[in-house]
């Protein structure tokens, strides 16, 4: 009866052991940084990127040790970097974080409203807006009352456009030019965004985030001199 016992016992300590043990986090120095970023960086999402913005986003796919978790809500995102499980965001900096390191190359977007052609929602006694639902609302410049609406994705949001659902879309530029139909409004972008690469200092990051920023630089370099991209920006996509 002696050995059942000492079975059972053993079996007892090695799951303690297994849930006890501390849960591994993203910034293991033996794996691939992750990165999270709030939009989703779908099917054709590089197609409107300009030059100016080009060169990030093709030295983070080109990057193998980076793997993007991109589509989560900010505020879920920052406290997964925070708890360290996420190693890096991309994020707009409004005030400084001690204890991490940035990357010296920046990302330029200009938010904008996009309408229907023809449409002149100002002259409405209210308009309901667009904006990405894992984003915050943006304030636009319109003097009548203004209701927001979380959209899932651009494309979610393109449709009730066109639909007549909704009245306005906040997306960067660029972002809806060539969907019939849809045009900017005659207004100033409603918020300039540079984004930033933010990881939490180690050794590592450290390494991979000045190889980052060589990256951008050869890439603009390259595109400056009209030899293009080796490499397309799209599929960079992981899901978190």
């Amino acid at each position: 009866m002696k050995r059942p016992v000492c079975c059972f016992l053993a079996c007892c300590v090695a799951v303690i052991v297994f849930f006890s043990s501390p849960v591994a986090k993203a910034n293991s120095d033996d794996e691939a940084l992750v990165i999270g970023i709030s939009v989703t960086l779908g099917e054709n999402w590089d197609q409107s990127l300009d030059a100016t913005q080009i060169p990030f986003f093709a030295a983070l796919q080109a990057e193998p040790e980076f793997r993007m978790a991109d589509g989560i809500p900010y505020n879920r995102m920052m406290e997964l970097f925070e708890a360290r499980d996420l190693d890096c965001v991309i994020v707009r900096l409004l005030e400084p974080m001690p204890g991490k390191v940035l990357a010296q190359e920046e990302v330029p977007f200009d938010l904008i409203l996009y309408i229907r052609r023809g449409d002149s929602p100002e002259k409405r006694r209210k308009i309901v807006v667009g904006h990405l639902a894992n984003l915050p609302p943006i304030t636009v410049p319109y003097e009548t009352g203004t209701e927001f609406y979380g959209m899932r994705t651009i494309e979610q949001g393109q449709q009730l456009l066109l639909q007549g659902r909704i009245d306005a879309v906040i997306t960067h530029s660029g972002r809806l030019d060539h969907v019939p139909g849809l045009t900017r409004a005659p207004l100033p972008p409603v918020l300039h965004v540079e984004l930033s690469l933010v990881c939490h200092d180690t050794a590592r990051a450290r390494q991979l985030v000045a190889e980052f920023d060589k990256k951008v630089q050869s890439i603009r370099a390259t595109t400056r001199r009209g030899e293009g991209i080796s490499s397309p920006v799209g599929n960079i996509t992981a899901s978190f």
